[in-house]
């Protein structure tokens, strides 16, 4: 799921109340440690690398919601209504477009997209697109070439 600038504060938000009603933060949490915190501390130095790091965390939001019964799915919905945001059914058809167009084009082609597929892979109940998927991942971790631990940071 890519996020337009244009669109930051409001997936910002919608994580934010996410984060909020489904998640249960460790206890003894430092406030800088949160992820929205932590979030805001990226998008200070490189809004492109926030806009990327809230993309993954949409996709682990989404990925813990596969859980969710269809009551819980449809009492969120109406809480993002009630704030004006996305509804939890909205975000999650736009990130499994995401995952079907990464099938059809048969190749990951960025980071953000190897978390998408990442995170929502072992979940997936058809056999022949986990496989397909699984596949994509094999070749994307291929393709990556390590660093070399001797050459200075890019």
């Amino acid at each position: 799921m890519t996020i337009g600038s244009d669109e930051y504060d409001i997936m910002r938000a919608w994580s934010a109340l996410m984060l909020e009603k489904r998640w249960q933060m460790p206890k003894g949490l430092a406030p800088e440690s949160h992820p929205i915190a932590c979030l805001d501390q990226i998008a200070a130095s490189s809004t492109a690398r926030a806009r990327q790091g809230l993309s993954m965390m949409i996709g682990d939001l989404i990925e813990e919601s596969s859980a969710l019964s269809g009551d819980e799915i449809r009492q969120l919905d109406e809480l993002f209504r009630q704030a004006k945001l996305p509804t939890l059914s909205d975000v999650r058809l736009r990130f499994h477009r995401r995952i079907k167009r990464i099938l059809k084009s048969g190749k990951i082609k960025s980071e953000v997209d190897y978390y998408a597929v990442r995170s929502v892979v072992e979940g997936l109940s058809d056999d022949t697109e986990r496989t397909q998927l699984w596949d994509l991942l094999a070749a994307y971790e291929g393709s990556i070439k390590p660093r070399d631990a001797s050459a200075p940071p890019a």
